[in-house]
């Protein structure tokens, strides 16, 4: 069976791909972000999330680590639909890991040490 051109491709439910539900509701998704040790509370809007988000984290650049791991939700999609590799949560982390790690290059030297410590404490 064939699934509807707006259901969300990560979904085993078929759900419908709006970005609230591709980054946050859907359940591939909200396994990355607790494998990050962020919890959405799908009850509130996107942009109280993402202050939930910052609560949560508790460090100066919790907008990198959202950010990266959107796009890299986003680049799992993608690799399924355009090259057909299967979705996994250790691949999205990976990724994840390998961004987070060429992002530490480019941010203020004063983050290095405690992105490292995070990255490693967390994955």
């Amino acid at each position: 069976m064939a699934l509807p051109s707006n259901a969300c491709v990560l979904c085993p439910h078929g759900s419908d791909e709006t970005l609230f539900h591709f980054l946050l509701q859907c359940p591939f998704a909200q396994e990355c972000w607790i494998k990050l040790g962020l919890f959405p509370d799908l009850q509130q809007d996107p942009f109280s999330i993402t202050a939930s988000f910052k609560t949560q984290l508790q460090v100066q650049f919790f907008m990198e680590i959202i950010i990266i791991m959107c796009w890299c939700i986003w680049m799992t999609r993608n690799d399924f639909i355009f090259k057909g590799v299967q979705p996994h949560i250790q691949g999205a982390l990976s990724r994840f890991t390998e961004i987070f790690t060429l992002v530490k290059h480019r941010v203020k030297e004063v983050w290095h040490q405690p992105m490292s410590e995070w990255l490693h404490q967390t994955l």
